[in-house]
């Protein structure tokens, strides 16, 4: 079988999650607006590619690069410590 690769976020291309930034690959887009994703390992560690490292996660969770998925983590814990501050206020 061929290797391609795909542009993101189509079906089969790799991306990153919001939060860890931990790389995943797109199995399959779903019509509610999220996606199956398989965790991929980061490189150095070991872990089994069965479906137990697959999760279903919005599409908007995923990023093109690793910088941009932890860059949205940042912005959105500056938003949750401002949300914070004015409910203590």
């Amino acid at each position: 079988m061929l290797a391609t690769a795909t542009e993101f976020p189509h079906t089969g291309s790799r991306g990153f999650c919001l939060g860890s930034a931990e790389p995943v690959t797109i199995l399959r887009h779903n019509a509610d607006g999220t996606a199956l994703v398989r965790r991929e390992p980061r490189s150095g560690e070991l872990r089994n590619r069965n479906a137990s490292g697959n999760a279903t996660l919005p599409l908007s969770d995923l990023f093109a690069t690793e910088a941009e998925a932890f860059d949205a983590s940042l912005a959105v814990k500056r938003a949750q410590a401002k949300k914070r501050g004015r409910a203590r206020a």
